[in-house]
């Protein structure tokens, strides 16, 4: 029986970091069980518009599963749960508190565009995963 959940993940499109960790998502998504939308992309303005979130500066990655939308370390976490595989094995560091993580998760969300750059636009196209990728 195929399960019906809806998955998403959105991302900073520009950001090296959630690139790099989109592209990872996509190889190890083998049921492809993830869709992807970036934060600057119709459905991510939506979504942050429904949030209250900031609608251009994109601290977090946010992680929807059906109507539960998930950020930071607990995006993260999740994220990496539901794809399964070797992965998981970060999930030892959901046994931190979730305060400390999410810390943790902000000093990187601050210094990734220094640490791992910043591209000139969002290429979904580099990932030909058709139906994978909203916008």
């Amino acid at each position: 029986m195929k399960e019906n959940i809806e998955r998403i993940v959105y991302y900073d499109g520009v950001c090296g970091l959630c690139d790099g960790f989109v592209e990872l998502l996509v190889k190890l998504d083998k049921k492809k069980k993830l869709k992807f939308s970036s934060l600057q992309g119709k459905s991510g303005k939506s979504l942050l518009n429904k949030l209250n979130l900031d609608l251009e500066e994109f601290d977090t990655v946010l992680f929807k599963v059906n109507d539960q939308v998930y950020t930071k370390s607990t995006a993260v976490f999740k994220i990496i749960n539901s794809i399964g595989g070797i992965i998981k094995l970060f999930l030892v560091f959901n046994l931190l508190p979730r305060r400390f993580n999410d810390w943790i998760y902000s000093k990187v969300a601050k210094n990734r565009f220094k640490i791992f750059g910043k591209l000139d636009k969002c290429d979904i196209s580099k990932f030909n995963k058709p139906g994978q990728f909203i916008d």
